[in-house]
């Protein structure tokens, strides 16, 4: 059996979970790398060559569609866009919170401090970054609809958007009901961890149909063609979302989920 099936999916307990003094005493005197490569390391996040080079990518993804996003915005006349210039900035920095929060769950750690410390910063991106960008872009959209008159929901990026925020909604719901309190609401122990399973694989299709939405705003809206900067789209849109898609496709480990 491999690291990264004989490891738990979720701590057992927070006994376990806790490094002891000496432990941490001794991380910090080894004199541990500091930012972005020091996170990286500290949580284990790159033990094969293979995830090394899907990080890369899905990093390198986010790096040109994150960025690009906003100058499209931002080259603009932002008091003419009104708050439709809110949306595209607060949308796209979700997505990418989401990234970075699954990534740290990437491929399974065998060490349950290591796991923990993942868990965490999994969360923490969630519930502090991604969800809140993501209300704020829903709504500036909502409201700048409203101002103008304007009709919901004609286009195909419009309903995936929808389909999107509500699989987030639920997604959320569901992951912390798995696991604060001991995963009570789905009968604790294994039925707590059996759902987790099948939220990660719910996680990796919203994924998907996140960076699709994606797509359709970026290369297709009226909007975005309106602004032209056609290479630029190519760029963030055509070659940062698959790069990010396979970065995370490589690293995903299905059979760790064991759904069959």
């Amino acid at each position: 059996m491999s690291r990264e099936e004989s490891s738990p999916l979720l701590p057992s307990s927070t006994r376990e979970v806790e490094p002891s003094p000496d432990r941490a005493s001794t991380a910090t005197a080894g004199g541990a790398p500091s930012g972005p490569v020091g996170f990286v390391k500290q949580l284990d996040m790159i033990p094969t060559p293979r995830d090394k080079l899907a990080l890369g990518l899905v990093y390198g993804g986010i790096a040109l569609f994150l960025p690009l996003t906003w100058y499209l915005v931002f080259s603009g006349n932002v008091k003419e866009m009104g708050w439709f210039a809110v949306h595209p900035p607060m949308q796209s920095l979700a997505i990418t919170a989401f990234l970075l929060g699954v990534t740290p769950l990437q491929p399974p750690p065998s060490n349950s401090a290591t796991r923990s410390s993942r868990f965490k910063s999994h969360q923490n991106l969630m519930l502090l970054l991604a969800l809140p960008a993501l209300a704020i872009g829903s709504a500036a959209m909502i409201y700048n609809k409203y101002l103008h008159g304007a009709q919901h929901f004609t286009t195909w990026h419009s309903w995936f958007g929808l389909g999107v925020v509500g699989w987030v909604v639920l997604q959320a719901i569901i992951g912390a009901s798995s696991v604060w309190f001991g995963g009570k609401v789905f009968g604790g122990g294994e039925n707590a961890k059996r759902v987790y399973k099948y939220h990660r694989l719910s996680g990796y299709l919203l994924v998907t149909l996140s960076l699709i939405t994606v797509n359709l705003a970026g290369i297709y809206s009226t909007w975005a063609q309106g602004r032209g900067l056609h290479a630029l789209r190519i760029v963030a849109f055509w070659v940062g979302l698959p790069m990010i898609w396979v970065g995370l496709t490589i690293r995903a480990r299905p059979s760790k989920m064991k759904i069959v």
